[in-house]
Parts: C-alpha cells; sequence; structure tokens
C-alpha cells in the first residue's frame, strides 16, 4: 500500500484557458496562482489543494457529469442566488447549461456547464447531515469568507470541496483505493463511496456507471509522496499489484519524481514528490 502525504491536486482538461479561467475565479472565487503555456494553476482561499487546469485545444470532448468538481456556499438561499446569477450571465461567460437547484440526501445544488467541456456544481449541505454521521458534510473551512471579498453574486464560494470519479465496481473500487493507493473511505451510501486523504477534508465521490466514458491523463488527481525515494519505490511497488491497468515510466528530474498509473475502472493518477 502507498502512504501519500496528500492528495494535492485535482487535474481538469477544457477547451481554452481563456475561457474557463473567467468561470474559475470569476464564478468559483478561485485565485490564479500560476499561469504558463497551456496550463494554469488554481486555488480557493479556503482550499489546500491545487486545480491545474490544461488546455486542450477546440476537440477536447465534453466530460460526463460524473467527472464533475464542486463548491459549497455556507446557506441554502445562496445555492438559489447563484442559480440566478449564472442563469442572468449564461451568456457572458458563454455557459451551455444551468440546471435548476435540486435537492438530495440533505444537499442542495446547482450544475452548470462551462465552455470549455466540463460540469461544476454549487451546493449546499444542512447540518443534519454531519449530525447524522456524514463528515464530507462538514465545514471544509475554518474562516469564512465575506460578501465583500466576493461581492455582487449573492452566494459566495466558501471552499472547493470535492471531484468526482465515474467506476465499474464501487466495492472493487473502494478496496482499490484503499489498499493499493492509501487513501481513506470516508463514507458513502448505496450509490456512492467518498474516498479522500486522512491529512485533508476535500474527497472524491465516486460512482457506479454501466456505461463509461474514459478521461485522458489530463483528467487525473495528484498523491504526493514524501520525497523520490518514496515515488521510486511505490512505482515499484505498483508495477505488480492488482488493479492497475497502466504503469507510465518513472520521471526524474531537477530533484523530482513521477509517474501516471490508470486504475482498474481506467482513471487516471499522478505520483511525485
Amino acid at each position: 500500500m502507498l502512504k501519500p502525504i496528500g492528495l494535492t491536486e485535482g487535474h481538469y482538461e477544457c477547451r481554452r484557458l481563456d475561457e474557463t479561467l473567467p468561470v474559475l475565479t470569476e464564478l468559483c472565487a478561485m485565485k490564479l496562482v500560476e499561469r504558463h503555456d497551456g496550463e494554469a494553476i488554481l486555488q480557493h482561499p479556503n482550499t489546500p489543494w491545487n486545480l491545474v487546469v490544461h488546455e486542450g485545444g477546440a476537440g477536447a470532448p465534453d466530460k460526463p457529469h460524473n467527472n464533475h468538481y464542486g463548491l459549497r456556499v455556507a446557506s441554502e438561499k445562496e445555492v438559489d442566488a447563484a442559480w440566478s446569477y449564472l442563469e442572468a450571465n449564461k451568456e457572458r461567460y458563454g455557459l451551455t447549461r444551468v440546471s435548476r437547484p435540486q435537492t438530495a440526501h440533505f444537499a442542495r445544488s446547482v450544475y452548470f456547464a462551462e465552455p470549455g467541456g466540463n460540469t461544476l456544481e454549487i451546493e449546499y449541505y444542512d447540518p443534519q447531515a454531519a449530525a447524522e454521521g456524514r463528515s464530507i458534510a462538514r465545514p471544509h473551512w475554518e474562516k469564512a469568507l465575506g460578501e465583500k471579498e466576493f461581492p455582487g453574486r449573492g452566494y459566495v464560494p466558501q471552499a472547493l470541496t470535492h471531484g468526482t470519479l465515474e467506476c465499474n465496481d464501487k466495492e472493487a473500487s473502494a478496496a482499490f483505493y484503499r489498499d493499493v493507493l492509501g487513501l481513506e473511505i470516508a463514507g458513502g451510501g448505496r450509490i456512492s463511496v467518498y474516498i479522500k486523504h486522512r491529512a485533508t477534508p476535500w474527497y472524491i465521490v465516486v460512482l457506479p456507471m454501466k456505461r463509461r466514458k474514459h478521461l485522458s491523463p489530463a483528467s487525473r488527481f495528484t498523491l504526493r509522496m514524501a520525497g523520490p525515494a518514496e515515488v521510486k519505490e511505490a512505482h515499484r511497488a505498483l508495477s505488480s499489484a492488482k488493479g492497475v491497468t497502466e504503469l507510465f515510466e518513472l520521471q526524474q528530474r531537477d530533484g523530482r519524481a513521477s509517474f501516471l498509473l490508470g486504475d482498474l475502472d481506467r482513471n487516471w493518477w499522478e505520483v511525485c514528490s
């Protein structure tokens, strides 16, 4: 089993950075940390992990709904305010879809599709969810952002809380993430399972789907190891691990090490130092 020190990045493929970055910064309260040719790194002020956005060009496909990222607000009325603001500004931001708010399993959400081919979610969790043991429903922030830090929308995204993956078999996938990748099972229900690193609150919702649309390595999650030696050992261990379907060569440069792997569901992971 790997022993990562963190689940530190989500990776997100869009078509054009100039189309997608305004959605993430102006609608999702994220901050641009770095921008390079064809790649940008963003972070939400209350979320200690990065979203790495890759420019895939006009041919980058639409991603399935179950490969989205979600942000959380602090009150239920903000979900409705978000819907109103998104609906009123669809054309300005090139949004291709804005769903009406919907409620299920203690959560109220609005989903919207940005021009880069990805779905985003703004959600609110009723405190009763945490009271009944759903740990992922607890606030992911210590100090809430105020309206002055994200004015004029009627809602304030307080954290980038989760990503979402599809799988073939929920139980087999959960076992792989726990016993091979060294992640924690943080709960779930009849359909889904939540996985996370024990050190941080953000999580990944894993949902079984009979018909799958597989993603490229540009859409992946990053597990960080303590150092290059640990990455090298992880590469050796995973070369014979059950459930690893693809394993790229170990890359070492400037004192760092990394590699990509495809899991039993043909989802992609990066292991790096």
